[in-house]
């Protein structure tokens, strides 16, 4: 679900400050004049409260704002700058598609190809696949052939997909597939003779002057590489891992700078790495708007052309680019990646991008950690459910469990916590207990679109297929709750689906004013939860990024500086939890 900025640029730009910072390795990092200084602002201010990354925004060819913010490595103490070198996740796939158009440029191949001309092996049910097909993920192959940093061999892969059973019919629907990137880099191997990441680096990385994007070829000695962080877990860097295999390589993992994406993008706009004729086919949207690459959307600030990327380590990568407007941004994200940054970060970015203006958290102050301590514990929440306060860098972090807890953190402007979207959690059970049973008629209910309720029985059957040997049978349909969704004034229902494997699938329900108006696939539950910073000696306020929400919470202190309760203010009045 794409969430898109509301406001239109209300006056011209004008270049009034530049602020050139020398961070680790001389980094230079630039602030410029008023937009640069709000998104600034914006991006320091969340930062104690766990933005943890690197942003670049540019209008008309301008760096605007080039910076970054948090740790790459929390237990060195050192901070991310405009050089830290971050991975782009699926981003990788644009230069994938890039690389297939210069071969076509070469005349070494076409896009209407069938992959026989250049796979062995191909069964006659997969004989009719192109790599058009493979491009726009409508080839109908398989999502993943595994996690992405096991060993896996190329021409072993390429067989495992080959051998896998065919989705749908190619062609005749949109369904994301790594696999089928895997393919294309695989075939550049094949046509150029080279190893993919030698051809993007001869073609594509060193005519743009990229000097710090690929696997393992740049010299990466004397860069920093940001570790990811999932929660409190340090997941290393890619570095660290195992030579990226064959279930990444051409659909996941490139490494770069925010520089050398914007670097990418301006030499996107000149042809000297792909004619206007192959740039023509790159952003030619096909099924679900995807062209080859990159999503490419009609939005009201003009033509959007985008992509993001991320994994469950910890990382998020995000570049989009209004070409009609001028504005371009680059987001990464190195700690809790893809739920702040696709929840919430990357639109407030934009909003300010476009000239617009969004709240700011309040800023705290400075408390030493040996005071920290005595808060930490177990509160109970008198109407249902509990807090739990644990150390979280130079701050404190409270954690939900409940629905009582959870709504009194995710919707504190609201009266009423403790009976606040039973009724769409309840709609949401029922729909999911009949849809594993096969039946969708109860989806009629909630909307009359039969285009619509077909489109989510199958996204809900393709889960349940591509998931079925990890989950074995869904045996049991657990509602996580209700939570703020990225667009304002709609709400997220996560719906678990438990099978007797033990393994899980989630799903997300988007509803608009008690309608259903949409339903994704999730990696998991987020975390309810939110950072603290200190305003006082027992006053603490939080904010959780995604949702742009804060609290104010008081500690109940008694005369021997033991802390006995914690009060949390709400529009419905003051909530007690009692340590235990």
């Amino acid at each position: 679900m794409l969430g898109l900025p509301k406001r239109l640029i209300a006056a011209s730009f004008c270049v009034c400050l530049i602020l050139s910072l020398a961070g680790i390795g001389g980094a230079e990092e630039v602030v410029r004049g008023d937009q640069g200084s709000k998104l600034n602002e914006y991006l320091t201010r969340i930062a104690p409260y766990g933005f943890s990354g690197a942003v670049l925004v540019a209008r008309d060819g301008e760096i605007v704002l080039n910076k970054g913010y948090g740790l790459a490595i929390r237990s060195d103490g050192v901070a991310n700058t405009s050089e830290t070198v971050f991975s782009t996740g699926s981003i990788t796939k644009q230069f994938t598609a890039a690389a297939i158009m210069v071969l076509e440029m070469q005349g070494k191949l076409n896009t209407d190809d069938k992959i026989s001309e250049y796979l062995g092996g191909v069964p006659h049910k997969k004989v009719d696949i192109t790599l058009h097909h493979l491009l726009t993920h409508t080839a109908g192959v398989l999502f993943s052939t595994g996690d992405d940093y096991t060993i896996a061999h190329r021409d072993d892969t390429v067989k495992k997909i080959l051998d896998s059973p065919l989705e749908f019919t190619p062609g005749t629907r949109f369904e994301y597939s790594n696999a089928g990137y895997t393919l294309l880099a695989a075939i550049i191997e094949i046509v150029s003779g080279q190893p993919y990441e030698e051809f993007l680096r001869e073609y594509l990385f060193e005519p743009a002057g990229m000097k710090f994007t690929g696997y393992r070829l740049p010299a990466w000695d004397g860069r920093v590489v940001a570790h990811w962080y999932d929660g409190d877990t340090d997941n290393g860097t890619p570095l660290e891992k195992d030579y990226p295999y064959w279930n990444l390589i051409g659909n996941g993992g490139i490494l770069s700078t925010t520089g050398d994406m914007f670097k990418w993008h301006q030499a996107l706009m000149g042809d000297e790495i792909l004619s206007a004729a192959a740039k023509a086919k790159l952003y030619a949207p096909e099924l679900n708007d995807y062209a080859y690459g990159w999503d490419v959307l009609d939005t009201e600030h003009g033509t959007l052309i985008q992509h993001d990327g991320g994994s469950t380590l910890g990382n998020a990568a995000e570049m989009r680019r209004y070409v009609d407007a001028g504005i371009v941004t680059v987001v990464f994200a190195n700690a809790d990646g893809e739920e702040m940054l696709f929840h919430g970060v990357r639109d407030r970015i934009e909003t300010l991008a476009f000239g617009g203006n969004v709240g700011l958290p309040r800023a705290g102050i400075e408390m030493k950690e040996s005071e920290l301590g005595k808060f930490t514990g177990v509160y109970d929440v008198e109407f249902g459910g509990t807090f739990t306060i644990k150390r979280a860098g130079s701050g404190l972090s409270i954690t939900a469990a409940g629905h009582g807890a959870m709504n009194v953190l995710a919707f504190p402007e609201l009266e009423n916590q403790t009976l606040l979207h039973n009724d769409l959690d309840e709609r949401s059970f029922m729909l999911f207990d009949a849809a594993i049973k096969g039946d969708y008629s109860i989806f009629r209910a909630e909307t009359g679109d039969q285009d619509r309720i077909d489109r989510f029985k199958q996204l809900i059957e393709a889960q349940l297929d591509r998931h079925r040997d990890r989950t074995g049978a869904i045996r049991q349909v657990h509602i996580f709750g209700t939570l703020p969704g990225e667009i304002p004034d709609q709400v997220i229902t996560y719906v678990v689906l438990k099978g007797d494997e033990g393994g899980e699938i989630v799903f997300r329900l988007h509803w608009s004013g008690g309608e259903l108006v949409g339903m994704s696939p999730a990696e998991g539950v987020p975390p309810v939860s939110m950072r603290l910073v200190p305003l006082s000696p027992t006053r603490f306020t939080g904010y959780n990024i995604s949702w742009g929400k804060g609290i104010t919470i008081d500690f109940d202190v008694d005369r021997h500086d033991s802390v006995r309760a914690l009060v949390i203010a709400t529009s419905g009045g003051e909530i007690a939890a009692v340590r235990r």
